[in-house]
Order: C-alpha cells, then structure tokens, then sequence
C-alpha cells in the first residue's frame, strides 16, 4: 500500500513545489503586491469583515461614500485596504494576481507603488465628482450614486496596469488600452454603479501616469493603425455596444445613462404575480392582461430572444472585423432599426400618460434625457460605420449571398413545421387550444424579439410544459442555426468575386515570365481580364476612371503587342482610360509601337546569383552584419506564415503594427504588400530570431517564375523590430542571398522603391548611390531620410512632379533612404515605366495612382504633408 501511494505522493509534492517556486518568483518580482494582498486579508480576518465587510462605524472609517466621507476623510486612503463583502475580496485577489503582478514587474515597484496610489484617489475622488456632476441630468442615477460605498484595491490595481501598457509595444499596447476604456465605459453607460465609474478614473488616471513614464519625444499621440487593426478596434466598438443593452437589461441596479436601452431595446422587465395578478384584475382591455401573463411566464428561452439584435450584431462585428461589405450593411440597418424602435418606444411611453403631466415634463432634464439618450448610442455606432466604409470593401460572389439565402430559407421552413407539428401535438397546452391556423399566423411572431412581440396581442398563450418549449425555443433555435450560417459565410474567402480569375490567373503566370513583381498582381483588390484565345491576362484596378495595372501583362513575348491592344479595345469599351503601372522596357516598346507615352517611375534592384559572395571592401559592411549576428546569438530562420507558429505570428504582427503607428500616413498597398499578403503557400518568410525565439525582423520573398519553373524570388514585406538587433535587415537581405544561391536560383529582386530611382539609369553600379551605412540603416529603422538618391530634378514637366512627390513622401515612407540603402549590395539596376496613352488623363491617372497607395488618407493626411515639406 505505501509503495502504491509513494508516486502518488511524490507527484503531489512536484506540484506543491512548482506552485512555491512559482509563489516565490512572484514575491521576488511583485513584492508590493504579495504585500498588499497579505495586508488586505489580514485587516479582513482581524476586523471580522470577510464575509459581509465592515459593518456599523468601521463602516463609515474605511469604506469611501459621498455621503460619510466628509466626516470621516481618512477613508478615502483606508477604503484602499477594506471590500464591502466576500465577492469583492475574492476577485480583487484575482486581479492583484494577475494584472497587479505584470504591472508590477512592468513598471518596477517605485513606479508601480505611484501608479496604484493615484490610481486609487483619482478613481475615488473622480466618482464622488461624478455623483455631483450628473444630477442635473440623471436624478435618480445621481441619487444611488450619492449612497454608494467603495472598498478594495481594484482601482488601484486597474490604474497600474493601463499604466503598464505605456510599456508594450504599439499593437498590443493600443488593444490593451482600448479594450480596457471600451469595456470600463459601457459598464458605466449601462450599468452605472459607483464602483464602475471609479474603475474608468482610476484607467484615465494610469494611461496618464503611464504616458509620464513612458513619454518619447518623438511618439505621435494618436499612432496610425493598419487597415486590419483599425477594423479590429472598430468591430471592438460595435461589439461594446451590441452588448451594453443586454447588460443593463439582466443588471439588477442598473441606473447608467443608457440603462433605459435595456427595457428598449429587449423588452425584458422586471415581474411578478402579485403585480400581475392587479394589472389583470384592474386593466381596462384583456391585452394587457394577456401580455402581463406573457411576460411572467418568460424563461431563458424569452430573454435569449430577447437579445436578438444584440447576437445578430456580435455576429456582424465578426465581418467587419475580416472586412466584410456585407457585415457593414447588416450593423448599420440594425442600429437604424434599434434607432427606430427607440423613437417608436419613447412616443409610446408619452402617449400613455397623462396629458397634463406629459406637457409639464417636457421642459424637464429627465424629459430631455430620456427622448436624446435611447437614440444616441446607434446613432453614434452609425456615423463612425459611414466614416469608416472605405476599410470594409470585401464583397462575397453573388452565389454565395444566393446560397446564404437558400439556407436561411430552408432554416426557417423546418423551424416552421417544427412549430407547426409539435404545436398540433401539445395543442391542448395552449390557451385557447392551438389549431394550424392560429399556429401559421403565429408562427413570424415566434422569430421576433420580446420587444416586438408585446406589441402584438397573443393569439394564444402556453399552459404546459411542452408547449412552453415550443413557444420560447423555436425562435432561439432558428436564429442559432441562422446566425452559425452567417458566421460560415463570413470565413469563405470573399474578395471582390475575383478568387476565380485569380486561380486562372496564377496559373498563366506560373506557365509565363511574370517578372520580378507579376506575383503582386495576384494580390486581393485587382481585377482580372484575359486575352480571347485565353493565354495572356491583365491585372487591374479601376480608380479614378483609370484602369490602372500592376506590373507586366502577362503573355508570351510575340503577343505582347497583341494582347496590349485587346486590353485597350476592353478599356475604350468600358469607358476606362488604361495605364500600365511599374512595366519593364519590353512592354515599355510594345506600349510606345502603338503611340502610347512613358515615363520612368522606379527602379528595380536585382542581384545575380551566378558569382555572388559578399568580400572584397564594398562588401563590408555586409560582412560586419553577419559577423556581429553571429555574436550577439541571433541566426535566420525560413517559415510559411500561414502555417507558422502562432508565437512567431503574433511577433510579427506586432512588429507590423509599430512601424505602421510612426507614420504620419496611413499604411500603403498596391505594390507594397502588408500582412494579409504574407498569408499565402507559395510566399517564403526570413526571419532574424534569437535563442529565445523572439523575432527580431521579418522579409518575405515573392516567387518569380518563367515557364513553370521559379528562377528567382522577389523582395516585398520588410520589417524590423525597433528594439531589436540592429543590422537585422542587412542580415535578412544577405542571408536571404546566400540562400538561394545555395538552391540554385539565378536571381534575386530587391523590389523598386516608387518614386525614387538613381540619378541616371545607366550609372555603373558598382559605384552604387550611396555609399556607407548611415542612410541604409535609416530606411531599414523606418525612419526616412534623404539619402541624396534622385537630388538632380529630372528634365520633364511629370517627371519634376513625380520627384516633388517622392521628395514629399520621403520623410513619412523613406522610399528613397531604402533605394539608397540597397545600393550598398551592389545591384543591378532595372527601370520601372508608367506607360499612358492620352496625356490628357496624366491628373486622372496621378489621383487613381495615389488612392492605390493610400486608399485611406484623408484630406488633411495629404495637405498636413505638404504643408510640412513646403516650410522646409
């Protein structure tokens, strides 16, 4: 028996002692906090407060009120040690545990112990301002405020942690810190007690206190965010405010500004017999006897109905948050439709009072409020869905909303004769008895929210088990299956109907010479158009009336002139003016046989691999890179990204995101491939990655191909952690270089920087553009610069304004600091041409070539920078 016991108990002693080890690191790392949470119960036990805290006196000592504090002021500082009841002790432990030791080991135990004890004043005092400032508006919210009391360290420990995420890096710091104010907010505009309003001064509190501690002189203030975190954070609004009136609605005490949303907009309230029993018995028409009756016998299967809209609209965010059109449409026609109902239920309510009083009340604060808030809230949701369509253009093919449909209907006549059939089966349980007609005029009724149906005098009501099911489940289980099928639909891939088009098209380019950039013009946003006999093709955009292409057609070179003039004939047809966009010189002379004009945009950056090693003095400073790599323990590493860790993922994702936050414009595309990009089989990704797997740059490589082979690959997405290793890109570049030599490709694409290119096309390379290390590591920082590249203006009218415009974006994008950069591998040179056939549509074209760049910069974005390049 001991001998069966032993590893049982030996086991139990390994777990015993990883939770003391884990215990002691944490004390050795959070001391403040171990201490803090040692006092808070030990003032608990000796004070007997665990179970219903502080009672009487002590009370009015430790706990903060509004209402005693003025005679008691230390309990401002004491509420900091004391909880109103076991709950609050229980999860205030859980968050000293989890966010208090972060915090601490973020911050340091100085800073930590300054930011808990503002964290907590502020939220105190700012709740009690909040009391005094509301009353004007919200009496009766104002009033319970007044009487609330407070006890705990939450607030503190809240106001440390929002001001630890000073300390992360730009994605998860602005996700932290706007997860943590969405959520704090809506508590307090749906809730509204005392504690949640405390809560939010103790985050406003900590952000500052973080800001103070973490302040760089040159960090925006309001750091860009990609086109995939600006839908993330703005299906995180819309999700906070799909589920604000669903809270209000099961809060007991809710008193928030926007409680009222909750009776709104679910039309679930507060009931019981003995109320029942006196509207039947004193109401004036058998319906509102009827509907007293329905709502006492609502169960969970009526408040899941309940929240409808509000599950509808958790579904939708899901879309916005991949980009989905459809997904935009469904958010902003519910919150028109809750805006709608607010109005309908607000004439209502003032139409069943009395006349007298109604008049009187309309003057009134509460009057006001209760006619401006129900509305505000979708109102607010709506204006920022139509200030931010342009970042949801993903529209599904027809079939698949054809489909979504077929299953929808489908759905929804199974759910019928379910109702139908089991209703004939219990129809006894119903009162009166259930017959097919009433069953079929009932049935809609059934799928429509409790708000909706008390509306609607019942033809029937349930009497018995069975048929309580069937009248409350029927509708939660239609809009389950309805609502999974929409979330089916929003993972299919749904790219402006063109995924067809892209498969053929990947398939001409595999069997052609697409070039160095071809694969770019497989990217989601372009359109496709193909040759009539089916063996070329054109990837385009149209913007502006400008049929605007990426890279060389693709065909083999006898037909390139043929299939230049189909594309021309579609376009004329189309009422489209086409431009060929960053096309090599072949297409260029093919382009200038039928009359069309040209001008040179960039210059692409190519490095044979035949003889390649990197010695010799102009190679030097490569050498030194991969030398101090190599010393420092960080080494390259070949992933796929669609099939990489979700560790290494979520680290380059992060990276992506601080670079895209210090420009002062939005993050670019066309030919600049971002993350989604990076999202395919046939992309490789390098990565610079040290021993403790911590990513310190990334670069992918497209895939070049010529008659079905791959020959070389092609630089595109390339960034760098900003603490991280400092000569990681000229790692990621020679490494890249030396491995695919190694496998046999021929060469390798270092891309072309738009707008910048060397001063002369035919300048012997190995002289290069510029020399040294200093501009070269200020393009792979990210932070710009002129690096002297393209200084001579060239001699034409467009080419002097395409210079002006890379001169102009060089600070914010630092396109030619990162020409100048690759200079010192000592590449050949390759020039990009734009080629246009009426030079009457040059500012047509120039206005579809920056939408492609910039779809989301405004107005402002564009004049702030020339406002800026005209001082300098």
């Amino acid at each position: 028996m001991l001998q069966t016991m032993h590893p049982r108990l030996a086991a139990a002693r390994r777990v015993w002692q990883w939770i003391g080890d884990m215990a002691a690191d944490g004390i050795r790392h959070a001391p403040l906090t171990f201490a803090l949470l040692v006092m808070m119960w030990a003032v608990a036990l000796g004070t007997t407060s665990i179970v219903r805290g502080p009672r009487g006196h002590l009370a009015d000592a430790v706990l903060a009120n509004p209402s005693t504090t003025g005679s008691h002021p230390w309990s401002v500082v004491l509420s900091l040690l004391w909880a109103p009841d076991l709950s609050t002790y229980l999860w205030t432990t859980a968050a000293l545990l989890g966010l208090g030791i972060f915090a601490e080991r973020q911050l340091g135990t100085a800073h930590y112990a300054v930011a808990m004890v503002s964290g907590h004043l502020v939220g105190v005092l700012g709740g009690f301002a909040m009391a005094g400032v509301v009353a004007f508006a919200f009496p009766d919210w104002a009033s319970v405020l007044a009487t609330a009391g407070f006890g705990g360290p939450s607030l503190a420990v809240v106001g440390a942690a929002m001001a630890s995420t000073a300390s992360l890096d730009t994605m998860w710091r602005r996700r932290w810190r706007l997860s943590g104010f969405i959520l704090l907010s809506t508590m307090v505009l749906f809730n509204g007690a005392m504690v949640t309003i405390m809560l939010l001064a103790a985050a406003v509190a900590g952000y500052l206190a973080g800001r103070l501690r973490y302040r760089t002189p040159h960090a925006r203030a309001v750091p860009s965010a990609s086109i995939r975190e600006s839908r993330i954070l703005i299906a995180l609004i819309c999700a906070a405010a799909a589920a604000g009136p669903p809270l209000a609605a099961v809060s007991a005490n809710a008193n928030g500004p926007f409680a009222v949303l909750g009776e709104l907009f679910t039309g679930v309230q507060d009931t019981d017999p003995t109320a029942i029993r006196a509207i039947c018995q004193t109401a004036a028409t058998a319906r509102e006897c009827a509907v007293a009756q329905l709502q006492l016998r609502s169960g969970i299967g009526s408040v899941i109905m309940a929240c409808v809209p509000s599950l509808l609209l958790l579904v939708f965010c899901y879309g916005l948050r991949l980009g989905r059109r459809f997904a935009w449409w469904g958010t902003l026609l519910l919150q028109l439709g809750l805006m709608g109902l607010a109005v309908v239920s607000f004439t209502s309510l003032r139409h069943g009072r009395d006349v007298g009083e109604a008049t009187q009340a309309a003057g009134s604060a509460p009057f006001i409020a209760d006619l401006v808030i129900p509305v505000l809230e979708p109102a607010a949701v709506v204006v920022l869905l139509l200030m931010t369509r342009r970042l949801f253009p993903l529209v599904a093919p027809a079939k698949q909303y054809r489909a979504l449909a077929g299953k929808v209907a489908l759905t929804a006549a199974g759910a019928a004769a379910v109702y139908l059939g089991g209703g004939l089966i219990v129809a006894g349980q119903f009162s009166p008895a259930s017959d097919p007609g009433r069953l079929i005029s009932d049935f809609p009724q059934r799928l429509a929210p409790v708000g909706v149906t008390l509306q609607l005098f019942p033809d029937f009501l349930p009497n018995g088990p069975a048929a309580d099911v069937l009248y409350e489940w029927t509708g939660v289980l239609f809009w389950a299956v309805v609502s999974a099928q929409l979330l089916a639909s929003f993972r299919l891939r749904s790219d402006h109907g063109a995924q067809t088009g892209r498969e053929r098209a990947r398939g001409l380019l595999k069997a052609n010479d697409g070039g160095a950039i071809g694969w770019m013009g497989l990217w989601p946003g372009n359109s496709y158009w193909f040759s009539a006999d089916g063996t070329g093709y054109v990837p385009y955009r149209v913007l502006a009336g400008i049929a605007l292409t990426t890279g060389d057609p693709i065909s083999a070179a006898p037909e390139r002139q043929r299939i230049l003039r189909e594309f021309s004939e579609h376009c004329a047809a189309m009422g489209w003016t086409p431009c060929l966009y960053s096309v090599t010189s072949a297409h260029r002379d093919a382009a200038a046989a039928q009359s069309w004009q040209s001008v040179q945009i960039a210059e692409e950056t190519v490095l044979d691999l035949g003889a390649l090693v990197f010695t010799g003095k102009k190679f030097q400073d490569i050498r030194t890179a991969l030398n101090k790599a190599a010393r420092e323990g960080v080494h390259t590493e070949w992933i796929r990204y669609p099939t990489a860790p979700l560790a290494i993922v979520d680290q380059i994702r992060s990276i992506s995101e601080e670079w895209v936050a210090d420009k002062k414009l939005p993050e670019m595309g066309f030919t600049l491939g971002g993350l989604e990009e990076l999202n395919d089989d046939e992309v490789r990704c390098l990565l610079v990655i040290d021993g403790d797997r911590t990513v310190h740059a990334v670069a992918s490589w497209l895939p070049a191909y010529i008659n079905g082979a791959i020959t070389g690959w092609t630089l595109d997405f390339m960034r760098r952690r900003s603490t991280g290793f400092k000569n990681s890109i000229e790692v990621l570049i020679a490494q890249a270089a030396l491995d695919f030599q190694a496998e046999g490709y021929t060469t390798v694409s270092l891309s072309g920087a738009p707008l910048a290119k060397s001063v002369s096309a035919s300048q012997d390379t190995d002289s290069g553009v510029v020399t040294g290390a200093g501009a070269g590591r200020d393009a792979a920082d990210g932070v710009g610069g002129v690096g002297g590249v393209g200084e001579r203006p060239p001699p034409g009218s467009l080419e002097r304004v395409l210079d002006w415009l890379g001169r102009t974006l060089e600070p914010v994008y630092g396109f030619r600091s990162l020409f100048a950069f690759k200079s010192k591998f000592h590449p050949r040179y390759v020039p990009l041409y734009m080629c246009y056939p009426d030079p009457a549509a040059l500012p047509a074209i120039g206005q579809a070539i920056a939408k492609a760049y910039v779809p989301d910069a405004s107005l402002g974005d564009l004049l702030h920078l020339v406002s800026q390049r005209t001082r300098r």
